[in-house]
């Protein structure tokens, strides 16, 4: 059975940030949460744009003040799994270096959802563009997390989380 880490763990060596948290909200209202681009917006804080809408294959990106971070959504398969790729700041996916993938995977006990993020492909960087990149993945997965949990549990009106669409 998955536990709570109090932070993201990253490996070093294989290149790897993963994380499990458990959310007191169904899964449909975290799914919901997690793969609509409107509260993407709310909880991570950070806007995302696909032009061709949200599905597996579609480019788009994350804004972060005046840049951007190119996205493709790799898996969506409700309301359990949810990958995506992404980039470095103000390129492309085909110009990034240091592109990783993100997996989110759902799983639902009654009310209760948990919630494990695996980040890989930090393995394919030079060791001071590794360390730099995960620690600063690392921090952003433990607060990132945490405002997921704090929307979905409570933050966020029933209206506003309808059952996976």
């Amino acid at each position: 059975m998955s536990t709570d880490t109090d932070h993201a763990v990253a490996d070093f060596d294989a290149g790897t940030i993963t994380r499990t948290i458990r959310i007191e909200a169904p899964i449909g209202t975290v799914w919901t949460a997690l793969t609509s681009p409107e509260h993407i917006a709310t909880w991570w804080g950070h806007p995302s744009e696909f032009p061709d809408g949200w599905q597996a294959g579609s480019l788009g990106h994350f804004v972060w003040e005046d840049h951007t971070f190119p996205v493709r959504i790799d898996e969506l398969d409700p309301p359990t799994a949810f990958a995506l790729t992404w980039g470095d700041l103000d390129t492309t996916l085909e110009q990034s270096a240091a592109a990783t993938q993100v997996r989110f995977t759902l799983t639902a006990a009654g009310d209760t959802t948990t919630v494990t993020v695996l980040e890989t492909g930090f393995d394919r960087l030079d060791a001071a563009a590794r360390r730099a990149a995960m620690d600063e993945n690392t921090g952003g997965w433990n607060t990132v997390l945490d405002a997921l949990r704090d929307y979905t549990a409570g933050r966020a009106t029933p209206a506003d989380l309808q059952a996976v669409r």
